[in-house]
């Protein structure tokens, strides 16, 4: 299903806020790049623990301290599967922030921004698992793409990454994170505007979802992007409406 000229223009808008925010309010480029990793891994974490919870509901744990020791396990293997992957995925970006810029950990620990910033998408991480286990309810991980989704996201930082082995990027020194941005935001904008072709671009075909679709909602997980579990949960208080 294709985006109507509307969407594309909001879609492509959404995506530069960053740049904006770069170039005419002073953004740390550091600071942004990192809470894009950090986004990327938190987007592994509530896929993980979704996953997790479709094979291990825990309403069917007995007992309230049964059902307390599943949800923690979610929490404890996602966020260890999230740990195993922070490592190659975030080498490059931060010998770039922190080895060849001028950037301090600490200071940028320190800055009110990236800590308002980290408390943002901690709170849409929760609420993104909230709305998955909701839709998992109904929908199998297959009919929600969950490994098609998983495949953009990883693909997206791969393509990100790659940018820092250019050799140019290390010549940049403290404007190399302004490199991996603009590769990021374009690669979001290519995923969101043409996803198979994104993921042929990396040698991926990604048509792993079943033909069932949630109702109210068209699919888009083979002809478009991934649908979010906010979209299904949106799609299903839709169909509990229009049949009161």
């Amino acid at each position: 299903m294709r985006l109507s000229p509307m969407e594309v223009v909001n879609l492509v808008l959404r995506n530069i806020v960053p740049i904006v925010g770069l170039v005419f309010f002073h953004w740390s480029a550091a600071n942004l790049l990192i809470l894009y990793f950090i986004d990327t891994l938190l987007a592994f974490t509530v896929i993980a623990a979704g996953l997790l919870y479709s094979q291990f509901p825990a309403e069917e744990a007995p007992g309230f301290a049964a059902r307390l020791n599943t949800i923690v396990g979610y929490a404890a293997g996602s966020l260890f599967i999230a740990l195993i992957l922070a490592i190659p995925l975030g080498m490059p970006v931060f010998i770039l922030v922190f080895g060849v810029g001028s950037v301090s950990f600490l200071d940028m620990l320190r800055d009110q921004g990236f800590q308002v910033g980290l408390g943002l998408q901690a709170v849409a991480s929760l609420i993104s698992f909230r709305d998955l286990v909701v839709a998992l309810r109904r929908y199998t991980p297959e009919q929600l793409g969950l490994k098609r989704r998983f495949a953009f996201v990883m693909l997206r930082w791969l393509g990100t990454i790659m940018a820092a082995y250019v050799p140019v990027t290390f010549l940049l020194g403290r404007y190399a994170p302004l490199l991996l941005i603009a590769v990021y935001i374009g690669l979001t904008i290519f995923a969101e505007l043409m996803p198979d072709r994104f993921l042929a671009a990396f040698g991926e075909t990604g048509r792993d979802v079943a033909a069932e679709s949630p109702p109210g909602q068209r699919s888009r997980t083979v002809d478009g992007p991934p649908p979010s579990p906010v979209d299904y949960a949106r799609a299903r208080w839709r169909h509990r409406r229009r049949h009161r």
